[in-house]
């Protein structure tokens, strides 16, 4: 008898928590409008590393060239409408005219090195496109960054607020040295793999807002200025894309792996766009 009492008790808690779970400000009740866009444009971003600018791999060997089909393989998959490359647009004519070349013949390519030939033209030939796009934009060094290099970091690093401004340098320099001793242990195509993980993803977001943008802070504030003009340039890099787009676009873009982590935060805040995870494809 008494379980039933105390079944039926939970019971009525139950019913009336319900009740007064009931809230006025449910989506469907709110007075509030919210913004959006019905036609949204999806964006793959795969962050690259340079391929000129580091020694790793030798992108043009025979191996690697399997490698990259593999990467191209499975990106294709995403079936872009358009195909975006870390190059400034005042440069459109000229990498333009280099990807017809490529159209009418493979061997273009055979000694360019870039992710721009590489990733980029051979990307957007395979799904049959007549052009290439360029996204980059690089803002002039202004106020505190005039004739920025980053050794002007350097003379912070003795000054009365070094404890303030290598606070996380030693756990920042561990981190980076342990990941980059894993990386250098894969193969191309999964040194791209890794490189469009949430992990390494996670650790360039960190480094970028616990070290360089201490640097500077109530006096010349070098480092917020130069993670400000970071992200400046990642708004107009986004700018281009949307410009250069169509509702119900795919667009596919290729950038060096630390604009991915930003570019990503930034089109997630922008009905205009819709996200989709390299990560998935590869």
């Amino acid at each position: 008898m008494l379980k039933k009492i105390i079944a039926y008790f939970l019971i009525f808690l139950l019913f009336i928590n319900g009740i007064g779970c009931e809230s006025p400000t449910k989506e469907n009740d709110t007075v509030f409008k919210r913004l959006q866009c019905d036609s949204k444009i999806e964006v793959l971003i795969v962050g690259t590393y340079h391929f000129d600018q580091e020694s790793n791999y030798d992108e043009l060997d025979a191996n690697n060239q399997r490698q990259l089909e593999k990467l191209m393989t499975r990106l294709q998959k995403f079936d872009a409408t358009r195909v975006f490359v870390e190059k400034d647009p005042k440069y459109d004519s000229i990498y333009n005219q280099g990807y017809q070349d490529y159209l009418e013949s493979d061997d273009f390519i055979t000694d360019k090195e870039n992710e721009v030939f590489q990733l980029g033209f051979r990307m957007a030939k395979r799904l049959g496109h007549d052009s290439i796009y360029l996204f980059d934009n690089k803002p002039p060094f202004v106020g505190s960054l005039e004739n920025f290099a980053f050794a002007s970091f350097d003379k912070y690093m003795d000054s009365v607020d070094v404890k303030f401004n290598m606070k996380h340098f030693d756990q920042i320099n561990k981190v980076y040295r342990h990941n980059d001793s894993v990386m250098n242990t894969l193969d191309l195509y999964d040194n791209m793999k890794r490189l469009n993980s949430t992990d390494i993803a996670n650790y360039d977001i960190s480094r970028m807002h616990m070290l360089e943008v201490r640097f500077g802070t109530n006096t010349e504030w070098l480092g917020a200025d130069w993670l400000g003009r970071w992200y400046q340039r990642n708004i107009r890099m986004m700018m281009h894309v949307l410009k250069k787009s169509e509702p119900n676009d795919k667009v596919l873009l290729f950038v060096g792996s630390n604009h991915k982590w930003i570019l990503e935060q930034l089109m997630n805040n922008t009905p205009d766009f819709k996200v989709v995870n390299a990560y998935d494809f590869l």
